[in-house]
């Protein structure tokens, strides 16, 4: 290359080329961005809400098969028969001679 003006744009080019790699590797593409805080923050907080919830629905399903089995032997008991009495009576014949 003899002409100036071809080493002006070789010259340009590779600056310009330069720059973009310089601009690429800077912008660290393969690093991955960092998450919000608050985003992380209401996930943990998600977490810890389903856990209490599965908590309180396993509570509230052993109070209510406990009810229920308090109601059922208050059924069975309401409608067992009454208990057998064993009760001596006088005879009905009462015979005298006369």
């Amino acid at each position: 290359m003899t002409s100036h003006t071809g080493r002006l744009y070789a010259l340009a080019a590779s600056l310009a080329a330069f720059f973009v790699l310089w601009a690429a590797i800077a912008a660290n593409p393969w690093k991955a961005a960092a998450g919000d805080p608050r985003l992380a923050a209401l996930a943990q907080r998600q977490q810890l809400l389903r856990r209490d919830a599965r908590i309180v629905r396993q509570i509230v399903q052993q109070r209510t098969s406990a009810a229920a089995a308090r109601a059922k032997a208050r059924s069975a008991a309401a409608a067992a028969p009454p208990a057998v009495r064993v009760v001596t009576l006088p005879p009905l014949v009462v015979t005298r001679t006369s």
